[in-house]
């Protein structure tokens, strides 16, 4: 019997370096939305809760059971034989593709046939592994190539894809980057194990080279070439946000420090500029009087 919990997500929105809380940023509120690979309704559970309406593909028929609690209807089966435009007279305003496209034979196929069932400036959200993380690396420097149950090299992962390859991905599917971001996780911080201990100085100092390094996930919201959402990107404020917190979340502690002391600087330059107006203020009535 399966395990539909294999691939719950735990949703916590405050925790910006993570696939789901950045594709639920990617999602307008009462939007209608296609997640394929649904799992048991994790993400369409959250979605309903912004005011979303939510269809499913799934594989696994003990997930898609637990998932059509969330969902207004899930089809069980095999993502490459859906034919989606005979399958959904729906029309979506978000397309979800989450831990998917690299358990896939064919994923070109798949991603260029889900995009007829996209919206009038409609967007897609895609997170993909990133094959070329530090940890990886180190795994084969020491001769090993070990799948997992989940993650890197979940054993279910037919497609692997890097920094380069990913964009050539897009690119063939007819798609353009509106947006993107990473999860990121350092050498030692993945379910491969790595012991930095064991490794030279050097080597390790060479495998942690490359803004990529750390690059655990590919995160992507796209929309089909010349399609009304590749020439005029919807506003997502949520994203903003989220790239601020991130970008905060990145700073090391001491960066961090000079981040709030620039801070504090403006808001002290603000208060003496406000003290000084409320003086020339002052100074105006008296002379009236």
């Amino acid at each position: 019997m399966s395990d539909p919990t294999r691939y719950t997500a735990e949703i916590d929105l405050r925790n910006v370096n993570d696939s789901h809380t950045f594709a639920i940023a990617a999602v307008p509120a009462r939007s209608s939305v296609l997640d394929v690979g649904a799992a048991d309704g994790s993400m369409a559970r959250t979605l309903g809760q912004m005011g979303c309406r939510v269809w499913g593909v799934e594989f696994d028929p003990d997930s898609a059971a637990l998932a059509r609690a969330w969902c207004e209807e899930v089809v069980e089966g095999d993502v490459e034989q859906l034919d989606f435009a005979a399958t959904f007279q729906e029309k979506f305003d978000v397309v979800l593709f989450l831990d998917v496209l690299e358990h896939l034979k064919d994923p070109l196929s798949v991603l260029r046939r889900a995009q007829q069932v996209l919206a009038d400036g409609g967007h897609m959200v895609i997170s993909l592994p990133n094959v070329a993380h530090s940890a990886m690396r180190a795994q084969l420097l020491s001769g090993r190539f070990a799948y997992t149950e989940v993650g890197l090299l979940d054993q279910t992962h037919l497609r692997f894809f890097d920094p380069i390859s990913v964009r050539q991905f897009l690119r063939d599917a007819g798609l353009v980057v509106l947006d993107e971001g990473r999860v990121t996780f350092p050498i030692d911080g993945t379910e491969i194990d790595v012991d930095v201990a064991d490794l030279d100085p050097t080597v390790l100092k060479r495998l942690q080279e490359g803004e990529e390094a750390d690059s655990y996930q590919f995160l992507f919201i796209v929309a089909p070439v010349g399609s009304k959402a590749a020439v005029d990107p919807p506003l997502l404020p949520a994203r903003v946000l989220q790239r601020e917190l991130r970008r905060s979340h990145d700073l090391d502690g001491h960066s961090l420090r000079e981040f709030l002391s620039g801070l504090l600087r403006a808001n002290r330059e603000r208060r003496d500029a406000l003290a000084g107006l409320l003086r020339s203020l002052d100074e105006n009535d008296k002379t009236l009087q």
